[in-house]
């Protein structure tokens, strides 16, 4: 395999965008862990993207990508391979038709832009992500949302680089979202842009909306860092409230802590490590699961681990997670 010096030459070679070596991911994630890419880049334009992902894919190579890192949680130490930032691709346009306006939005037009010109613009569909972090490619891939809607309801097509760098535009029909999850979120896919569908109506009832969302948002922790929240709520149930009953808030490790407001949330208090927050889940996790039997799946996403929570059957998942065998192992 390349060293990551050869990666980066090579790479410098046929991009724009700048290529850096070692770069601290920390920064880059909400709640700011995590070591560093060997080799990264933020492109501005599609090419570099398509360049990108066909190079990766041609060599073999680890291919990451990274939006707003609101709910990302990086491996400790070098992330090997490319880590791609799509930040800097963040172009929106707002086409009208007929009763309707449809958002053309690039993967990293951060989402509470998008509600927030939305909400100006007198369109609705979307008040339900307002305080929702990160970008709206992340947003699609996790099918954020809350009260019952996602962002997924909304779309129309989809526009993604696909493992040997050919772009491939999906449109309504050739794709599902379901709770936290879309079809399309698949390994080595990269989302580079969507179409969101939104509808007319009057400011007031739009502000009433967002109220409404935005009350139920206060309980969320504020101030401190975090990657949202940490578990997806299981059939029926709240995860908050099971970790609550549980005992969990309070629960830390090293610098990660489980937030005294809101049990679903783990927070940074300072000089938290990747490896803090992974055994504080694991231990949230298994507490839930040892007194409920409900065994919680992961709502943040592990950029640079090969990740796998090991212990079928369920019926051993306690005591093969007290021996090690759930494991999140470094790429």
């Amino acid at each position: 395999m390349m060293s990551r010096g050869e990666i980066a030459d090579a790479l410098q070679g046929l991009l724009r965008c700048s290529v850096e070596r070692d770069r601290p991911l920390s920064g880059l994630s909400t709640l700011g862990v995590g070591g560093w890419a060997e080799c990264y880049a933020e492109p501005t334009e599609l090419e570099d993207f398509l360049v990108l992902r066909r190079f990766s894919h041609r060599e073999g190579l680890p291919f990451h990508v990274v939006g707003g890192g609101s709910n990302v949680v990086f491996a400790d130490g070098p992330i090997p391979g490319i880590v791609v930032s799509t930040r800097r691709w963040n172009a929106v346009r707002w086409l009208p038709r007929e009763d309707r306006v449809v958002a053309d939005v690039q993967a990293g037009h951060a989402l509470a832009s998008l509600v927030a010109a939305s909400a100006k613009r007198g369109l609705t569909g979307l008040e339900f992500a307002l305080g929702i972090p990160g970008t709206v490619g992340g947003a699609v891939v996790g099918n954020a949302g809350a009260g019952g809607r996602g962002v997924g309801d909304s779309l129309e097509e989809v526009l993604s680089a696909e493992p040997d760098g050919t772009l491939r535009r999906w449109r309504t029909g050739e794709f599902s979202c379901s709770y936290r999850r879309c079809s399309l979120s698949e390994p080595g896919r990269l989302l580079l842009s969507c179409k969101i569908v939104l509808g007319l109506a009057p400011r007031g009832e739009i502000e009433e909306n967002m109220e409404r969302f935005r009350s139920a948002r206060r309980i969320q922790p504020h101030g401190g860092r975090s990657a949202g929240c940490s578990f997806k709520n299981p059939d029926g149930e709240s995860a908050g409230r099971l970790l609550d009953r549980c005992g969990c808030k309070g629960m830390a490790v090293g610098d990660a802590v489980v937030s005294d407001s809101h049990a679903n949330f783990i927070l940074n208090r300072g000089r938290a490590t990747g490896g803090d927050v992974l055994s504080l889940l694991r231990a949230c996790r298994r507490r839930v699961f040892e007194r409920t039997g409900v065994l919680l799946e992961p709502e943040v996403r592990f950029l640079g681990w090969l990740y796998a929570w090991d212990g079928e059957p369920a019926a051993n998942m306690g005591n093969e997670m007290d021996e090690g065998n759930e494991t999140a192992r470094r790429v």
